[in-house]
């Protein structure tokens, strides 16, 4: 995997209109291991869908889903800064999927449904929400991969990630940057620690993937489709002409996903 960037078109004026609409829902918590920076919308007493973005990203990536009106009548609706960007200790890498996951977690908090939440992790967001679902099941119920980096057969490291991460290379780089090559160089490794608890997960999954991405390849999700247990599997999403970018592109396949999900946990 490297590193994704969400496209511009009309995101910005989103995000500004999102702002005027709720102003004071861009919020801070204290996570299991640092502050986090979140933003929500939708109705608390309803189960909580958590949006986990990529390597690098923001809560504001997902700013097209907090503002859909269906979803905010029947769910509450929260976006993470993961740790090492935005609000959440931005500049400060968290390499452990373990410690991402526990402290995204602690945002259910503000949920009064006191129902699991569903999860929807884009790119690098896929590992942290199935770390998530591995080490604390009774918090999470549903699982929506996105174009995930899963595979650890299919990490690869570029030539030029490693001289991004010496000095002083790495201090005149952007920090969203050079978070996400910290935390993608041990990718690999997180992810071969999962491998033998993948049987674990109980929660109900979707699996979307475009067969064009040249950032996460295809094959994650022939890999989900082989580890999860086959009962926890409720659609694979499979587009011949879809690339990375899903969240921006085709949102509709998020929101059918979330959908299928909810119908089988009600």
């Amino acid at each position: 995997m490297v590193s994704c960037a969400s496209p511009t078109g009309n995101l910005q004026a989103e995000i500004e209109q999102f702002k005027k609409e709720f102003p004071n829902h861009i919020l801070t918590y204290q996570g299991k291991n640092r502050p986090m920076n979140y933003a929500w919308s939708g109705d608390v007493t309803q189960r909580p869908i958590i949006f986990v973005h990529g390597s690098p990203g923001s809560w504001d990536g997902w700013v097209h889903f907090l503002r859909d009106p269906e979803l905010q009548k029947r769910f509450q609706l929260i976006a993470i800064d993961r740790p090492g960007y935005g609000g959440s200790g931005e500049g400060t890498t968290e390499t452990s999927l373990a410690h991402q996951a526990q402290d995204v977690l602690v945002v259910l908090q503000f949920n009064q449904s006191h129902l699991p939440a569903i999860l929807v992790g884009h790119s690098y967001g896929g590992p942290v929400i199935a770390r998530a679902a591995m080490d604390h099941p009774e918090q999470v119920s549903g699982l929506v991969f996105v174009a995930s980096s899963v595979d650890p057969d299919l990490e690869s490291t570029k030539w030029y990630q490693y001289p991004a991460n010496w000095w002083p290379i790495k201090k005149i780089i952007p920090d969203a940057l050079r978070v996400c090559n910290e935390e993608i160089l041990p990718l690999k490794g997180e992810l071969q620690e999962m491998l033998n608890q993948w049987k674990k997960i109980s929660a109900k999954a979707v699996i979307i993937q475009g067969e064009k991405d040249d950032l996460v390849p295809p094959g994650n999700a022939d890999f989900l489709v082989k580890k999860l247990d086959p009962k926890v599997i409720v659609k694979v999403h499979r587009v011949s002409s879809m690339n990375h970018f899903v969240p921006w592109q085709h949102p509709e396949l998020i929101l059918e996903g979330i959908q299928e999900i909810n119908s089988t946990i009600h």
